[in-house]
């Protein structure tokens, strides 16, 4: 058999296991061997697929996705379904791409430290566990209306391009014998699905589902979970009214001292000539009222989301590659503002418009963000070849109380085609 499964534990939902089934019976008709090992656990962490062969090593983060989805590096992924419900994948866990890297370091960390152990001397100062490829698989395939913008660490492939993906990718410092490669699933102690073996095993153009009996329930938790936001606050306010208490507090001691001194007689009013008469001569002291306390209303401090992420791409307009990276988000009572980086690796000076027309910014609700270009510094990032250049832009208005996230586009320069799009958490919303 040129497929072997192995598994720490077998995996509790149907769903993955129809993946790891539809998979391997992918890989069955080539004559190179793939190991393919589920759900098993490295250095207290729990790994959900890894894939070698001879020449290359994969590590995987498998979700089963029903609708378009939304993610990035940063922040929450979503998933909107064909009724226009959006659910959260991992809602109260690391999203996808985080996943992944974690399960990379820890497995990839193990096998370099204990190489030796079923490596000589010489072949295990060869080979460097560290260059295994990461992925994040959708399955049963990506959407084609997906938003989802990882970096150069991971991959995204939908589980029907995976097949192609194993067989054509290689890992630059990965070559082992069959021998050694066999000896990986025992080193992590993982141990042979017999079931499943014999279902790949099977008669050529079987049907590639798992009878019940083969597969129990879906246990209790899920992956994903509904979101209905209840509205959020983004700040409160309370005036201050310690000015107007003040003078009010004086009004009413003068309106009380003329009461007294007209009942006890101080002094009298000559309504014939509308002057007052004092019926006593007493030397006034002038009532000076206190002054009134100017109060400096605290300024709030902006919430920051750190974005940091890259889109690199071809660009006719500089004759190279350009690099735009959406550096970070301030979330003001009036307004929020973006930081860009544009770095033109081409061979003519490239523009990046900081304009309502050439950037579009909508949250999860649907709710549109128009940029004020006289607040933007400066209006048109002007990025000669090899040069770095920033610059800002100002929506004049905050974000809505019941939104997420943002999704930001580029509709035109520096790029051409389909424009990139950056997925932005909000601070403080869930």
């Amino acid at each position: 058999m040129s497929v072997q499964v192995w598994v720490g534990e077998i995996p509790e939902h149907p769903q993955e296991r129809e993946a790891i089934l539809a998979l391997a019976r992918g890989l069955a008709r080539l004559d190179e061997l793939y190991l393919i090992l589920a759900n098993f656990t490295v250095g207290g962490q729990a790994v959900d697929l890894a894939i070698f062969k001879r020449n290359g090593g994969f590590v995987i983060e498998l979700k089963h996705c029903d609708g378009k989805v939304i993610g990035g590096v940063n922040g929450k992924w979503q998933v909107i379904d064909a009724n226009g419900e959006v659910h959260i994948i991992n809602p109260d866990r690391r999203n996808p791409y985080n996943q992944v890297i974690s399960y990379f370091y820890r497995l990839s960390n193990f096998l370099n430290q204990h190489r030796a152990e079923f490596l000589s001397e010489h072949r295990a100062a060869e080979v460097d566990f560290r260059t295994c490829k990461r992925l994040v698989v959708i399955a049963p395939y990506v959407h084609p209306e997906s938003e989802i913008v990882l970096d150069w660490k991971v991959d995204l492939k939908g589980l029907d391009e995976l097949p192609t993906y194993l067989v054509t990718t290689t890992s630059s410092e990965i070559s082992l014998t069959e021998e050694e490669l066999l000896a990986i699933p025992s080193l992590l102690r993982c141990e042979p699905w017999r079931d499943m073996n014999l279902l790949i095993g099977g008669e050529k153009g079987a049907p590639l589902t798992i009878t019940p009996e083969a597969l129990p329930p879906q246990a209790e938790g899920t992956t994903t979970e509904t979101v209905s936001p209840a509205p959020v606050p983004f700040w409160r306010r309370r005036p201050l009214r310690a000015g107007l208490t003040a003078a009010l507090l004086v009004a009413v001691f003068l309106v009380a001292l003329a009461a007294v001194g007209s009942w006890t007689g101080l002094w009298t009013w000559d309504w014939g000539q509308l002057n007052p008469t004092p019926a006593l001569t007493v030397a006034p002291t002038p009532i000076e009222p206190p002054p009134t306390p100017i109060v400096v209303p605290p300024t709030p401090t902006p919430q920051v989301e750190i974005v940091e992420q890259s889109v690199l791409r071809e660009s006719a307009y500089a004759g190279g590659e350009v690099v735009v990276t959406l550096r970070k988000v301030e979330f003001r009572l009036d307004r929020m503002t973006l930081t860009w980086a544009v770095e033109n690796h081409g061979t003519r000076s490239v523009r990046f418009p900081l304009t309502a027309d050439n950037i579009t910014i909508e949250d999860n609700i649907f709710n549109r963000y128009a940029v004020d270009e006289g607040l933007s510094e400066p209006r048109v990032v002007l990025a000669p070849p090899d040069e770095r250049l920033e610059g800002t832009c100002t929506v004049p208005r905050p974000v809505s109380p019941d939104a997420i996230t943002l999704r930001i586009y580029i509709n035109g320069e520096p790029f051409e085609g389909k424009p990139p799009v950056w997925l932005v958490n909000i601070p403080g919303r869930e």
